[in-house]
């Protein structure tokens, strides 16, 4: 096997816009530094390009023509390169989430891509001969499901660690978590990559090994029922609690000899308009406006009727989903683009049990909340979501065949 990598830091050294609660006030100063980071896999003649970004989401305006220009210089597909973010909610506007009025800077978004293709440029031409160690644990008493603090989340955090096979040095680490990195509120103007941000430098530091990381399931998992402090003072108490814990890695049986990649992709329409949950909730928010008495309950019914009646005035609208299925070994990664909640994330590990599976939410063009059929409607995810009531259901189901037939 061959590694090759790359971190780019890109924080931006001027005020701007910042995606995430719809600020409108520009950003004042870094808490922490915005990155791109690059991972290249190779095992004989396959190549897989794994490049994640510092931002709340990613979207094809920036990621077609990265993945056309690296065709057109090294001749790898677009197949074959998995372009993703961490889905902080404190970097800058590279992109605008559908239900915030942000300003993107087009600039900003031309200067992202020249990056994009730097970063994976940089790590293609850094290739050598490595080794790989798995190792895993799982994290107790600082996040969980958002809805219900004993409901379904995955607390697992996974450490891959390439070394170079000649000088024994290592490469770099490959962390995944499934965490909403939102501990920073609106009230934050610093830049900052969050959470995961944080516990990627504080692990780096610890370890003295470059490091990268991803999010994966956590559409429905976040720090909201473990929250002691505010603000930078709660980021250094929670991820310093996860590093601490992180000391417990537990190793993991792998082998490398096989790196093959497939993918699939399925486009819905979702019409809020016409939508059941949609047409039925809103009359009944505005009942609850009228009539209630909770002043709590009036402000958050408000913020939910004007998510579905902005849906609903958007008419049809055209979701093209994609995944990417990359089987390295006995690690299954698998993409998907967007929020998904845990139940989904889960069908889709407990189906592959034989594998490490390791899923990276937030890549490619970023497509809301995948919320399951039996929580659809109950909870705040399925209101800023864009699919209909058993389009992710189907989405994941057609993932894991794509996977089985990989697979095979």
């Amino acid at each position: 096997m061959e590694v090759g990598y790359n971190k780019l830091n890109i924080t931006p050294t001027e005020p701007v816009h910042i995606a995430g609660y719809n600020r409108k006030k520009l950003s004042e100063g870094v808490l922490d530094p915005i990155e791109i980071n690059t991972l290249v896999l190779k095992v004989k003649n396959n190549l897989v390009i794994f490049s994640i970004l510092d931002s709340i989401i990613i979207e094809d305006s920036v990621i077609l023509p990265v993945k056309q220009a690296i065709f057109e210089q090294f001749g790898i597909s677009f197949e074959q390169i998995v372009i993703g973010c961490i889905h902080t909610h404190s970097a800058p506007a590279y992109f605008k989430p559908f239900f915030e009025n942000v300003y993107i800077d087009p600039d900003l978004q031309k200067n992202l891509i020249h990056s994009f293709i730097k970063s994976i440029s940089t790590a293609l031409n850094s290739m050598n001969k490595a080794t790989l160690s798995l190792k895993t644990t799982q994290i107790e008493g600082l996040y969980g499901n958002r809805n219900t603090k004993d409901g379904l989340a995955d607390k697992s955090i996974n450490v891959i660690t390439f070394m170079n096979s000649h000088s024994k040095k290592e490469i770099c680490s490959f962390i995944q978590m499934s965490c909403h990195p939102t501990i920073l509120n609106g009230n934050n103007f610093k830049l900052s990559a969050d959470l995961l941000g944080w516990i990627r430098q504080k692990y780096q530091s610890k370890t003295h090994i470059p490091c990268m990381i991803v999010n994966g399931f956590c559409g429905d998992v976040s720090t909201r029922f473990y929250r002691k402090l505010k603000g930078d003072e709660e980021l250094e108490r929670v991820s310093s609690a996860i590093i601490e814990q992180m000391n417990e890695l537990n190793l993991v049986d792998t082998y490398q000899s096989v790196l093959k990649c497939t993918s699939f992709e399925k486009e819905y329409i979702y019409n809020g308009q016409i939508d059941d949950f949609v047409q039925s909730e809103i009359p009944h928010l505005k009942g609850t406006i009228k009539f209630s008495t909770n002043e709590m309950e009036k402000m958050m019914s408000q913020q939910l009727l004007h998510n579905l009646e902005f849906k609903a005035s958007k008419g049809e609208m055209v979701l093209n989903l994609y995944s990417h299925i990359i089987k390295l070994g006995n690690i299954l990664f698998i993409s998907l683009p967007g929020d998904i909640t845990a139940t989904l994330g889960k069908r889709i590990v407990d189906h592959f049990s034989h594998y490490k599976v390791i899923i990276l939410g937030y890549c490619e063009n970023y497509s809301n909340y995948f919320v399951c059929n039996e929580d659809y409607g109950k909870y705040f995810e399925t209101y800023i979501s864009r699919l209909s009531k058993g389009n992710a259901d189907d989405f994941i189901d057609h993932v894991i065949i794509a996977a089985d037939d990989l697979l095979k």
